[in-house]
Formats: C-alpha cells, sequence, structure tokens
C-alpha cells in the first residue's frame, strides 16, 4: 500500500487516467463512438483515483480471501458511488447519471449490474494490477514522479475551475430557456383567449382586439428568437458534458434540456451527414 504522501497522489493520478480509459472504453462498446467522459475535460476521472485508494486502504487485507473481498468491494464501490451522485446533484442540482431504467437500483444512483462490475474490477486491481503499478511507481525516480504528479494535479484544479464554470453557464442557460418556453405558451393562450374567448368584442372592437393580437404576435416572436439563440449557441464545456452524461437530468429545468440535449444531437447529425 502506499505510505507516503508522493506515492498516494501518485496512485491517485494513475488511477484517475485509468478510470477515464475505462470510461472512454466502455462508451465505445456502448455507442460506437468516442466520447469524451467523465466530470472534467481532461482524460481523468479523479473519482475513480478517489474510490481505488479507498478502496486499497480499506480492503487490501482481504486480498486473500476472494468472497469476502468480492463482497466488500461491492458495498464499498456502491456507497462510494452513491455518496459521490448525491453530493453531486446537491451541489450542481443535475443528476449526472441515472440507474432508474435498470433492474434493483437505489434512487438511481447505483444499481445491481454496474456494482457487481465494481466488485470484480477491484478484486482485480487489489490482486493483479495494483502490484504491478505500486511497483512501477516506486521504480520511477522520484524526482521525475514529483514533476508528473504537481502537474497533474494542478491540471486537475484548473481543469474543475473550467468545469464547474461551464456547470453553472449551463444551469443558467437552462433556467432562461425553460423561461423563453413557458413565455411563449403564455403568450399562445393569451392569443387563444382573445380570439376564442372574446367573440363579441372581436365583433363589437375589432381594431382593438386585432392590436391587441399583433401586440402579442410580435411579443411572441422576440421570445421565439431568443428561444432559438438560447438553443444554438455555443458556448465551451456545455457539448461535452451533453455528450458524457447521455442520462444527466436537471433538478429544476429538466424539460430545457431535454430540448437542448435533441437539438445538439440534431445539430450534430446534420454536420456529420453534411461531412460525408
Amino acid at each position: 500500500m502506499p505510505q507516503t504522501i508522493y506515492e498516494v497522489c501518485f496512485i491517485f493520478v494513475i488511477y484517475a487516467c485509468i478510470g477515464w480509459c475505462v470510461e472512454v472504453a466502455y462508451a465505445a462498446l456502448e455507442l460506437g463512438v468516442f466520447v469524451n467522459r467523465g466530470f472534467l475535460n481532461g482524460p481523468y476521472c479523479p473519482i475513480y483515483g478517489v474510490g481505488v485508494l479507498i478502496v486499497i486502504e480499506i480492503l487490501m487485507p482481504l486480498k486473500d480471501n476472494l468472497f469476502i473481498l468480492f463482497i466488500g468491494s461491492v458495498l464499498l464501490t456502491s456507497v462510494l458511488e452513491f455518496t459521490a451522485g448525491f453530493i453531486l446533484e446537491k451541489a450542481f442540482h443535475n443528476k449526472w447519471w441515472d440507474y432508474s431504467d435498470l433492474p434493483f437500483h437505489i434512487k438511481g444512483y447505483v444499481c445491481l449490474k454496474f456494482s457487481v462490475l465494481w466488485g470484480l474490477s477491484c478484486c482485480f486491481i487489489i490482486r493483479i494490477l495494483h502490484p504491478l503499478l505500486f511497483g512501477m511507481v516506486r521504480f520511477i525516480p522520484k524526482t521525475i514522479g514529483i514533476f508528473i504528479v504537481i502537474g497533474a494535479v494542478l491540471s486537475f484544479a484548473a481543469d474543475f475551475i473550467v468545469t464547474v464554470n461551464a456547470i453553472l453557464k449551463l444551469n443558467r442557460r437552462l433556467a432562461i430557456i425553460e423561461e423563453a418556453a413557458l413565455k411563449l405558451k403564455e403568450i399562445s393562450d393569451d392569443i387563444g383567449e382573445i380570439i376564442f374567448e372574446r367573440t363579441e368584442e372581436v365583433i363589437e372592437k375589432r381594431d382593438d382586439v386585432y392590436q391587441a393580437i399583433e401586440k402579442k404576435k410580435a411579443e411572441y416572436e422576440t421570445w421565439s428568437r431568443r428561444y432559438k439563440e438560447l438553443l444554438e449557441e455555443r458556448i465551451s464545456g456545455h457539448n461535452r458534458l451533453l455528450s458524457a452524461f447521455p442520462k444527466m437530468k436537471s433538478l429544476y429545468a429538466n424539460d430545457a434540456l431535454l430540448k437542448l440535449r435533441d437539438h445538439w444531437k440534431k445539430t450534430e447529425k446534420d454536420r456529420k451527414e453534411q461531412e460525408k
């Protein structure tokens, strides 16, 4: 097991990068295309680094009992995934993954299928992979290793700031899209009320009613343009987040998120067809 802060940080960096590779490989097998998976933009998933470190620290003494190791891995990784999902949802008001469509899930944060896969993976890591990687870490000259670790951690920190900023902008964007959609519906309802529920007024005061309808139409066109601009606006990081988390749900503006994702998919499809 890692004994120093340097070794802990190096192991964290290694498994963060391996975790990203696993996520990308799984997405490639499932979707047939490259998707930059993970919360951050770079080729790393820090949650894997943290998770594996915790698993190693707690379960390494059980490595000789494969059954207990597997059960412990399933339970521990399930707790970690549930906790991470819950914290991310409360912090950013989005549910980043959702296993609700899979059997034996808990609040959509964890499910039996992936808990078993995490358990098997941890058994492989603790009994086979980690001893090899830990030996490699100790083989690398410490001076070089320190530069690698510092560079990686600084990259994580900068990436985290950029990603959080993109998420906050995305949430604001979704809120405005939701407001625009509600406003368009409200204006449509007002026009319908003017036309269908004021028949006598239409007959007696045609000019006034006509002006009211024209005013509502102009207001509708303004909000319609704004709504279209919000959907078509290209903001750094937003498309990657939509791609990386295809089952992401917004707690307060999910209809807007679904519309934005549908528009993004259509735009990507049209772009690919034009490139052919």
